[in-house]
């Protein structure tokens, strides 16, 4: 009986720390106001078709194709490259020169211009694309808006787990001015700058099908994000730290099996 006293004990202060440690990291930054959260997915459901939207706006997304594997947090969806896709239904992403931020975790298949999140259609200034900018055996994170471009340095085709953010700064209105960060490190601005209108009525949010020339994703996709807001980096970093379910206070059904779950894999 002493034993087992001790065991549940153990067991009690091992929960205590564990969740006193996210607490600490996740309250080291500004809250993040649930208003702002335009559409998230953690890619838990681990079946079917229907990505579950836990912002408050029930943006639920539908999958075409992809299918579920183990993520960084839970379950994430996993990338054919040949024709696999999400779409945000009725929902056609921030528009004009309205600050917001993309945030997501993605392993890559194989290097390739990967179709990451992207609205608006392929008009001088009215698109916003998220995806890879092919740079030989490399890949870097890329925002392009049909006639502009900003894209960093660091490598995220190397088949390891990347999180990476694209922040457009309130008050600014060219793509250059956005911020870019993987694995929560600035990165450099490349490419030719382009005044921003983003279209928010034209086309549907969607996340892995290709544009133009460019190719559809493949790889592993987990944690996705819009925000109505330009996060700060230390919000993004404890988006990537605890995960989106932790970082925005997110209170689902099954806490302490979906809290253990949101240990990193990677």
């Amino acid at each position: 009986m002493r034993v087992e006293n001790q065991s549940r004990f153990l067991f009690v202060w091992l929960i205590v720390i564990v969740f006193g440690s996210l607490w600490t990291n996740i309250s080291r930054s500004a809250p993040i106001d649930l208003k702002t959260v335009e559409v998230a997915y953690l890619f838990d459901e681990g079946k079917g078709n229907v990505a579950k939207d836990i912002s408050e706006n029930g943006r639920d997304g539908d999958i075409s194709g992809a299918g579920y594997v183990k993520g960084v947090f839970g379950t994430c969806l996993d990338y054919d490259g040949k024709d696999d896709n999400l779409v945000v239904p009725g929902y056609a992403g921030v528009g004009g020169t309205d600050p917001r931020t993309v945030v997501f975790w993605f392993k890559a298949g194989d290097t390739r211009e990967h179709s990451w999140v992207k609205w608006g259609p392929n008009l001088t200034g009215e698109k916003y694309y998220v995806r890879a900018h092919l740079r030989g055996a490399e890949c870097n994170l890329r925002i392009e808006v049909a006639g502009g471009q900003n894209f960093g340095a660091d490598n995220v085709c190397d088949k390891e787990w990347h999180h990476m953010a694209v922040v457009f700064p309130k008050g600014s209105d060219a793509v250059k001015d956005h911020d870019l960060y993987v694995d929560g490190k600035l990165q450099s601005k490349e490419g030719n700058d382009q005044a921003m209108d983003t279209n928010d009525e034209a086309q549907e949010v969607n996340m892995g099908d290709f544009l133009a020339h460019h190719q559809f994703m493949f790889g592993l996709f987990d944690e996705v994000a819009i925000f109505s807001v330009d996060l700060t980096k230390d919000q993004i970093e404890a988006i990537m730290d605890n995960g989106l379910q932790a970082a925005l206070g997110v209170d689902p059904q099954g806490k302490l099996a979906t809290s253990w779950a949101m240990i990193k894999t990677y």
